[in-house]
């Protein structure tokens, strides 16, 4: 099961505010290694990681969320809440992570043990979007119960091997907000949802 707190602690100290350093590639590759490394000891699976996925990764995601930054101060805490987002969406377009054994330790039925990559992916931006949601703005970031739905992750991954802005979307609804399914990576045609979604209504499935 999903540890948000735990995971939160695992991030890399820094003198900086999180905002700052999670813009800074050294940072932001030792927080992916931390929390695949936490990841890994909770399921029992060895990963693998390609750093040079994981820069070209963190430089699209700095790219798109300097294009999409809104001007106005009144959206910039939720701009904070939409760009890691981003992040997995660009983290999910080239997987700069892998399993190389099977989780040990995970339920056969589980998201981790189902999809382990994604798993950490989507979970690491999570754990950074806390950490930085508190330090910004003093508020808790509350999971949606999908997170351990299987069915969900299913229909996740089903749907980013059509479109990879279906990523986006599933980060927002694990925050418990109804994406815009035609956009759900652009910032400005946002629909938002302050209830919890229901994972196979709400998650399309492109078949």
């Amino acid at each position: 099961m999903f540890d948000l707190s735990r995971s939160v602690r695992n991030l890399p100290q820094t003198n900086k505010p999180l905002r700052v350093a999670v813009r800074q590639l050294h940072w932001f590759k030792g927080a992916f290694h931390a929390h695949a490394a936490l990841c890994g000891e909770a399921m029992a699976c060895d990963f693998t990681i390609d750093d040079v996925k994981l820069a070209g990764a963190f430089v699209r995601w700095l790219d798109n969320i300097e294009r999409q930054k809104p001007r106005e101060k009144t959206e910039r805490r939720e701009f904070f809440h939409f760009a890691p987002s981003l992040v997995l969406r660009e983290l999910v377009a080239d997987m700069p992570i892998k399993a190389i054994c099977t989780p040990a330790r995970a339920d056969p039925k589980s998201a981790e043990a189902f999809w382990p990559e994604g798993y950490v992916a989507t979970t690491f931006c999570l754990a950074v979007h806390a950490a930085t949601m508190d330090q910004e703005f003093h508020v808790d970031v509350h999971v949606s119960q999908i997170v351990e739905d299987l069915r969900s992750w299913w229909s996740f991954r089903e749907n980013v091997s059509e479109d990879i802005d279906y990523a986006a979307g599933f980060f927002q609804m694990l925050l418990g907000n109804q994406p815009n399914w035609w956009m759900p990576s652009n910032f400005s045609a946002r629909d938002r949802s302050t209830d919890d979604v229901d994972t196979i209504e709400a998650f399309p499935l492109r078949n």
